[in-house]
């Protein structure tokens, strides 16, 4: 059980830059967790007080939808404040001017994500004394109008849970989860549990979870007050993770997942999926989290088995392919994990936590949600054509052509078109009910064969068919799983006399009938209110797609030998 302890007290400790385990609020008597019945939440609060920190870097494009979705919330016993890292797109501003009643802390250095919430947490306990939960989140988010009020009910029923967090769609594919918790791998690798399944087919219920993320949680004043604050060395990725392991272990609160209180994500909006970036702190991030939270004796295990498969199996590789920078940036992370073993050990063997400061029941059971796996991550497989890569070597096809390589040459695409991310170069785009593009005519006479090629990638099993309309050529096809090539033969004479060609795709023949509103048609989630969006959600259907040309018979890139007739 927690130690009681006054106001006075409590502040002292949370001005502190403690971001590691406090021993002296952790003695006590305990139960093996949960609260005694006198506990002060027991019964739950009529209304609590919320203090929702958005922190912001660059958001200027998304966090307007954010701030409407907050203020849109059904709960509304809150207050906001937006922390900016330096950002330089003018956000500070169009918040100041558009959103009044919200407050803004400004970083003139970004010292990182977990610096931001701490300057945001102890700013909310001194202005706001009565503040019950703090709100913990990223500025391209959208939330659901319950998302507060489910996570609140879940969490004044259920008093010893600590911090809570909802099921993460993706924004721009709400069928999709991006999220129903955090979970980690022996090796340290963490992942969202269920990311990329069909929200229709996860039944994930709501109860506790190794972790959950950073970028939509809610968390106790309690919390704060048994463990300190955020660990800002990570800078980016893992302060999160590191947060939770640390209640696991030295409070009595949990961590649970909320099945009914939904958030949309921008998948990697700020960083790409994998940029060189993200992909340095996240690494680096990990062999920290890894040094700080493992025990010694089981660090004896893995650190020989993560530098046997950092040298065996990444940098090999990478000098197989001549890939000497990416060798370098490899070896050079490596290097800082290396440094850190000794600093980091030695202040855990300085500063030992003695066995009667673990919540030991509760340290069990975090351990035993941890993977077994130091390879696989558990996640289930995510196709290549989703995902950016470290260095763009695409080769250039020009602006407006008769062949549109998406992501590369995107000139010609026009309504309905969608990226994955927000920032860098993806593989390919999707469209939601309806989209359209113009190429330019490859047509040299009718002594010619001309065919239309179409890549495509469908997530999950279903059988649409797909409406495409080639100026006066119209025809469908079945979808089929998986990746695949369709080549179509377009008659010579549906091409003479037109300079260029203009393309439509619909799952739906009558769409443009049935589909009034331009956003909603065009699937511009920004532009829809919260009951447009749900409605939107619900009628979801896309197909991801690579690659639309039209090809003369003689052409390189034409596929004959996976003709459909």
């Amino acid at each position: 059980m927690r130690k009681k302890t006054n106001s006075k007290d409590n502040n002292e400790k949370l001005q502190t830059e403690n971001t590691g385990v406090n021993c002296g609020s952790l003695a006590g008597n305990r139960l093996s967790y949960g609260f005694n019945e006198g506990s002060d939440n027991l019964e739950g609060r009529e209304n609590p007080k919320i203090l929702l920190i958005i922190i912001n870097f660059n958001g200027i494009n998304f966090i307007g939808e954010c701030l409407d979705s907050i203020y849109s919330q059904s709960h509304k016993e809150l207050q906001v404040l937006v922390v900016d890292n330096n950002s330089k797109d003018g956000s500070v501003n169009f918040i100041k001017q558009n959103y009044s009643q919200c407050e803004v802390l400004i970083n003139w250095h970004n010292k990182g994500y977990g610096d931001a919430i701490n300057k945001a947490v102890r700013y909310g306990l001194k202005k706001y004394e009565s503040i019950d939960y703090f709100g913990i989140l990223n500025n391209d988010l959208r939330l659901d109008d319950k998302w507060l009020e489910n996570l609140i009910n879940y969490g004044e029923k259920k008093p010893e849970c600590g911090i809570l967090a909802g099921k993460m769609l993706i924004y721009y594919w709400p069928k999709y989860i991006n999220s129903t918790g955090g979970l980690v791998n022996y090796f340290g690798i963490g992942w969202d549990r269920d990311i990329f399944e069909l929200d229709k087919d996860c039944h994930m219920e709501s109860g506790e979870v190794l972790s959950v993320s950073g970028g939509a949680a809610l968390i106790k004043k309690g919390v704060f007050d048994a463990i300190g604050f955020f660990d800002s060395k990570y800078f980016m990725y893992y302060e999160d993770v590191d947060f939770c392991f640390r209640t696991w272990k030295y409070s009595d609160y949990t961590i649970d997942y909320v099945k009914d209180a939904v958030v949309y994500h921008r998948f990697s909006s700020s960083s790409g999926i994998l940029s060189i970036k993200k992909h340095f702190y996240l690494k680096r991030s990990r062999f920290i989290f890894i040094l700080k939270n493992y025990p010694i004796s089981f660090l004896k295990r893995i650190i020989p088995q993560i530098s046997k498969y950092e040298f065996g199996f990444i940098m090999k590789d990478l000098l197989v392919r001549y890939d000497f920078a990416n060798f370098f940036r490899e070896f050079y992370i490596y290097l800082i994990f290396i440094a850190k073993i000794p600093l980091i050990i030695g202040k855990k063997l300085i500063k030992k936590v003695s066995e009667n400061e673990l919540f030991q029941q509760k340290t069990m059971k975090m351990w035993s949600m941890v993977s077994t796996s130091t390879i696989n991550s558990g996640m289930r497989y995510i196709p290549l054509q989703y995902l950016d890569i470290l260095k763009n070597k695409y080769e250039k096809y020009g602006e407006k052509t008769n062949r549109i390589v998406m992501g590369i040459n995107d000139e010609g695409i026009r309504r309905g078109w969608k990226s994955l991310l927000t920032y860098g170069n993806p593989r390919g785009r999707f469209f939601f009910n309806y989209s359209d593009l113009v190429l330019n005519n490859p047509y040299r006479g009718e002594n010619y064969k001309y065919y239309f090629q179409l890549q495509y990638f469908l997530y999950n099993k279903k059988d649409d068919d797909l409406f495409i309309n080639i100026d006066d050529y119209s025809f469908h096809l079945k979808l089929k799983e998986g990746m695949n090539t369709v080549v179509m033969e377009v008659p010579a004479v549906s091409l003479k006399d037109k300079k260029e060609i203009n393309v439509s795709f619909s799952l739906q023949k009558d769409i443009l009938k049935k589909y009034l509103n331009e956003a909603y048609f065009e699937g511009i989630m920004e532009k829809m209110d919260n009951d447009t969006f749900k409605k939107f959600v619900q009628d979801f259907r896309d197909l991801f797609v690579i690659e639309v040309a039209l090809l003369s018979e003689d052409s390189q890139y034409l596929r004959k030998d996976l003709a459909e007739l």
